[in-house]
């Protein structure tokens, strides 16, 4: 109770907060597209040129640090040789062995 006498509101989450399952989420399609950039021998310079989407971006979205537009997770898909996201996404899913 607070001051006034009042219930105190339990503590809100904070909107741009990821969950776990997010976080892992994240640095999968991070990994998944450094590990394709790799295997086509190709740097960040070269997606970021070919998609249009900023390296900083790119970069971020790597290191698992960026909760990007499922348009530029697309676009990005697109550019690393992928029909679409969902092609991309399936990709992680198949190495997850599910």
């Amino acid at each position: 109770m607070n001051s006034n006498g009042k219930k105190k509101a339990p503590p809100r989450k904070s909107p741009n907060r990821t969950s776990r399952p997010e976080e892992i989420l994240l640095r999968q399609i991070g990994l998944l597209i450094h590990r394709t950039l790799f295997d086509l021998g190709k740097p960040v310079e070269w997606l970021s040129f070919k998609s249009g989407v900023a390296r900083s971006t790119i970069r971020e979205i790597i290191a698992g640090r960026s909760n990007s537009r499922i348009a530029t997770l697309n676009i990005l898909a697109r550019s690393l040789g992928f029909n679409d996201l969902i092609d991309f996404l399936n990709e992680i899913k198949k190495k997850q062995g599910l």
